[in-house]
């Protein structure tokens, strides 16, 4: 993606956030009024502590392969020369693992909807809060990717590169 600087860079990276972030709650509370007015599908302890540690497993076992492909690529991320680059796979992780959060609360609000199950609810509740923590910021863009002098002042200030004047 090209970016003409680095305030578009994270107002782009901020709004599909926003989105990813907004999505899952929506559906959560849609979900929540459907409830209301409908039998759980599940109503056996038995069937919802399955139901239960199933997407427990899942969402852990997602979150872990993204944080680890997460791991990999700010390594390789690290070592290229051009902030550029840098910004584009910064770019494109922060949205798989936005994506990946927002998948897992999703799935949480499809467990609260077939149970009724406050446990879901909680799962759903830390999850968004994960999110939120893991917010991407000009301060955190710079501690991943190790930037150091020019490039870190660049970021942290929302200044671009110079640019020499036209002349007439």
């Amino acid at each position: 993606m090209n970016f003409f600087s680095i305030k578009e860079f994270f107002y782009k990276l901020n709004t599909i956030g926003f989105i990813l972030l907004l999505m899952p709650l929506m559906v959560f509370v849609f979900l929540y009024f459907r409830a209301l007015a409908t039998d759980p599908a599940i109503g056996d302890e038995r069937q919802l502590n399955a139901l239960l540690m199933i997407l427990t497993a899942v969402v852990i076992v997602d979150l872990t392969i993204v944080h680890w492909l997460w791991w990999v690529k700010m390594n390789r991320l690290k070592r290229l020369p051009e902030l550029a680059r840098k910004m584009d796979g910064y770019f494109r992780m922060v949205i798989v693992k936005n994506a990946a959060y927002a998948l897992s609360a999703l799935m949480m609000a499809l467990g609260f909807f077939m149970t009724e199950s406050m446990y879901f609810t909680g799962m759903f509740l830390l999850l968004a809060l994960t999110l939120i923590m893991q917010w991407p910021r000009p301060a955190s863009f710079c501690d991943h990717l190790g930037l150091r002098g020019s490039e870190r002042d660049l970021v942290i200030n929302n200044r671009d590169l110079y640019r020499k004047p036209p002349t007439a």
